[in-house]
């Protein structure tokens, strides 16, 4: 028995009325899957309808603190045996402080949900469409593809800011408007974001940056004041111009049109919503009209570190972003020599994973995104860039040395060799080899890494 079906068990074997309402609901409507399962339990306390709950699965009760702390919240997490559905379950809440209570009634519990077309129920034994429960008209505002405020959106923003986002980021999951009176709403409440934890913004943001066309929404933020306050090395994009030669945008339109042309991944959208914010602080007009943004990717990895700490995003996401801004800016030409293009692939981490399929490397897909965000109708893939892709199989395939492992000789063999411990000093040594054969790939025998490494650790001794 799934989580659903015990909660169907429940509203029609005991006393309890259990309601679905949420995500689940809402998009039930939408003829879309969603497995958020938010319930509300009338008719019973939350104490007996835990003690019924445990005898079908796993429960566990917790206390939540509201983002402006002017109460709790406590609810159970329940999931049946065997389904990986959980289901969240509070009594309805009435009042300013949302007291929850069994006997409260719907009427009450909805006047504090944030949005309409989140706050339609469903009885847990419900047959069709019909049985959803509608009290504020979120039926009516699917139909119009809109994300309108429970009653005053001035209440809804001050009892919970972080619906500030949640707004936006509906909005972009959905691809719906937001209503008038919400946007009046959140510019003059934008203040209260200054109270809403990182992690929570960044959760909603991330929504937003992976929803199907995330600058329809990146452009609204920016318009009522939230990209200011969020992110505030993006917002200084806007209105930067560039060379008209190679681009019909501003940096910030250039760079949320290379988000919407890139796949759906997390550390590929904001390595492309990142990758120019430097050019906010590199802009340089010449005499002669040129527009320049010297070293901008530089300053863009920089200004991005501190931006993707700020909102807390887990190191391996950190690095990722940061080596496609910090690498977005090469320029391939024919003139390249093999030790060039060796030194490339070294720098950005080609490897056997990703050499037979080029295109899917994330680098260039940046590159292409990049092409498709820049207004001028040009092709994503330029015909350097797949001469590019072919020289570095070319290149790669020779088998000349491209990491440390690939030398012929390793961190034991130069221990022994100059009865050395694991330190530093030896991945040193080898590095310097490394570059060596890039340099010279005959010279990737063990003899004479040897006497190179001789060499080097001689010629350090008398500096």
């Amino acid at each position: 028995m799934n989580t659903l079906s015990v909660l169907k068990k429940m509203d029609e074997e005991t006393k309890a009325n259990v309601f679905i309402t949420g995500g689940f609901v809402r998009d039930y409507l939408r003829n879309k899957k969603n497995d958020d399962l938010d319930v509300v339990i009338k008719g019973m306390p939350l104490k007996e309808i835990g003690n019924w709950l445990r005898r079908h699965g796993k429960l566990k009760r917790v206390r939540l603190a509201k983002t402006n702390d002017l109460f709790n919240v406590s609810i159970l997490l329940f999931r049946a045996n065997g389904d990986s559905m959980y289901a969240q379950i509070s009594l309805p809440k009435r009042g300013p402080k949302q007291v929850a209570h069994s006997r409260n009634t719907l009427q009450q519990d909805v006047q504090h949900r944030d949005f309409t077309i989140n706050a339609l129920y469903l009885p847990a034994s419900f047959r069709s469409k019909k049985d959803v429960i509608d009290l504020v008209g979120g039926r009516e505002h699917i139909k119009q593809r809109m994300i309108v405020a429970v009653g005053s959106p001035h209440d809804r923003l001050i009892e919970s800011p972080i619906r500030i986002m949640r707004a936006i980021s509906l909005a972009a999951r959905t691809n719906y408007a937001v209503d008038n009176a919400l946007t009046e709403a959140i510019h003059e409440h934008l203040d209260l974001l200054y109270r809403v934890p990182m992690e929570n913004i960044r959760a909603e943001l991330d929504k937003i940056i992976l929803s199907k066309r995330p600058s329809r929404y990146f452009k609204l933020m920016e318009k009522l004041g939230i990209l200011k306050i969020v992110l505030p090395e993006l917002y200084g994009c806007v209105g930067v111009q560039q060379n008209e030669k190679y681009h019909k945008f501003d940096v910030f339109k250039h760079s949320i049109y290379a988000m919407d042309n890139i796949e759906p991944i997390l550390e590929l959208r904001l390595a492309a919503l990142l990758h120019d914010i430097g050019k906010s602080v590199t802009r340089k007009e010449h005499s002669d009209g040129r527009v320049t943004f010297y070293k901008h990717e530089v300053f863009s990895a920089k200004m991005a570190t501190n931006l993707l700490t700020r909102l807390g995003y887990p190191t391996r996401v950190r690095k990722t972003v940061i080596k496609l801004i910090r690498n977005h800016m090469f320029h391939y030409t024919r003139d390249w020599t093999d030790l060039a293009v060796r030194k490339f692939i070294r720098k950005v981490g080609i490897n056997d994973k990703n050499i037979d399929n080029l295109d899917e490397f994330p680098l260039f897909k940046l590159r292409a995104a990049e092409r498709l965000g820049n207004g001028l109708k040009k092709e994503a893939v330029t015909d350097r860039q797949r001469d590019f892709q072919k020289r570095i199989v070319e290149v790669y395939n020779a088998g000349n040395a491209l990491s440390t492992k690939d030398l012929k000789v390793n961190g034991h063999d130069i221990m022994n060799m100059f009865n050395l411990s694991p330190s530093q000093k030896v991945g040193d040594i080898l590095n310097f080899l490394l570059k060596r054969v890039m340099e010279n790939p005959k010279l990737n025998e063990k003899s004479l890494l040897l006497k190179e490494a001789v060499d080097y650790l001689s010629k350090g001794e008398k500096r």
